[in-house]
Formats: C-alpha cells, structure tokens, sequence
C-alpha cells in the first residue's frame, strides 16, 4: 500500500501506519517503514520496517483494545499513510496532531492516553531501522547493490522452491493420481461464526489455491481479519509446517 500511495518518496523520509486496510492488524501494532536508497538512486532500492506495540494510542478503554467495539474509530488512531519523518525532520506537531485527535460523537472516546510513550516508541522505531538501513548499505558498499539484490532474490527463491515441495509431498500423501487434490477444513468463533478453508495442491508444480468460500461474513464487532492478516496467517502456517 505504501509504495503505491507514496511515490514521492525522497532519501530521509520515513513512513508511519497502523490501518488495518493498509496492511495493518490491530491499532496499537504501529508501523514504521524506511525507504532505503542506493548511491544514486532516484527510487527506493530496500524498504526497512518495524512494527511495535504501543500502549495505548486512544479510543473508549485504555489500552486501546475495547472488547465490545463495532468500530474502527473506538480502538483508537488509524493511519493509512503519514511522513513521519520529512528530509530528517522528525513530524512531532503532525504525529501528535494524529495521534490526540478523536471523534467526539463516541461516548468516553478519546485521544491517546501515553503521549510520551508513543512519541519516545516511535523515535526508537525510527532509530531501529537506521540502524537495518546502515547494515544493508554496507552490504551494498561491500558487494555492490547487484550482487545483494541478487542474493536476496535468492532466498526469496529458495523458500518457495521449500514450500512447493512440502505442498507436493502433502498432496501426494493425501490424494489418489490425480493432478491436484483438495483438503478441507472449518472450524466456528464463540458466536458460531464459520470458518471454512479448501486448500487446492497441483502435485506436479506445488501450485497451491487458498479458497475461504463458506467463511461467514464480516462479524458486527472486532473479530475480523482484513486482508493482509489473512494471507499473514496463511504463510505463518505453511512456514510453520517446514
């Protein structure tokens, strides 16, 4: 979401998000991301990111986690996209601005409760992925950006060619000669909810369809998994079974 909302990223900028629809999960969990440039570059070569808890960034209970919420405005700051840091410049005003604002209409609604503490969590944020960015430029420096995106392309490689062949070996255990087989699980939430999953292996390539028709709609509460959690969780599991 960033790369396609921000392209006018510049070297010494840096980006902040939470919004569940812009890759987020829960509020609290913030996002700070790095473009990193290469020597000469006019784009970003390398994006280093960090995500962190934060204590509480606002909405109808501290903690920013209100069991009984309906909706996204209860649980606090939501950010698609804000440069939080501009040309080196730290975006206090702006960050703040963000972060204390809140809709009044919300019975005990407010902004967040640990001003301090988000601002202190987010400079650190910011120093860790100083810190990422200095250890990939030195790659870069040492073995030239070519060879580093290379090796990086490499291992992007050869954790597919891993997951492949374990969806292979699964699909061959599973299934008769055929040249896919599909394995089927559902499970419900506390409110009955269903949950349905069809994983769909072509045994030849190790091509692997994630299907959740049957799951039920979207819940009036905040049990709902946006889009980057779902497939969050679905490479959690397939790195999990290697």
């Amino acid at each position: 979401y960033q790369i396609a909302a921000r392209a006018d990223m510049q070297p010494g900028d840096v980006f902040v998000s939470n919004h569940p629809a812009a890759g987020g999960s829960h509020l609290p969990d913030i996002t700070v991301i790095t473009p990193l440039f290469a020597p000469g570059g006019t784009a970003p070569a390398f994006y280093v990111a960090s995500r962190g808890h934060h204590a509480d960034i606002g909405g109808i209970t501290p903690g920013s986690m209100p069991p009984r919420s309906t909706r996204l405005a209860e649980e606090g700051a939501a950010i698609m996209s804000f440069r939080l840091v501009a040309g080196g410049v730290f975006q206090e005003a702006g960050i703040t601005q963000i972060l204390t604002t809140y809709d009044e209409s919300i019975p005990g609604n407010r902004g967040t409760r640990r001003l301090a503490d988000n601002l202190s969590d987010l400079r650190a944020q910011i120093a860790a992925n100083q810190k990422g960015s200095l250890l990939v430029g030195e790659l870069i420096e040492r073995y030239s950006l070519t060879v580093v995106q290379a090796y990086m392309g490499h291992i992007q490689t050869g954790a597919e060619l891993a997951v492949r062949a374990m969806l292979q070996r699964i699909a061959r255990a599973a299934g008769p000669d055929s040249e896919a087989v599909t394995l089927r699980a559902a499970d419900r939430m506390d409110d009955g909810s269903p949950i349905a999953l069809a994983i769909t292996i072509d045994k030849r390539t190790g091509d692997t369809a994630f299907d959740f028709t049957g799951t039920g709609p979207e819940v009036f509460g905040n049990c709902n998994a946006p889009r980057a959690v779902t497939y969050s969780a679905s490479i959690y599991c397939l790195r999990s079974m290697l």
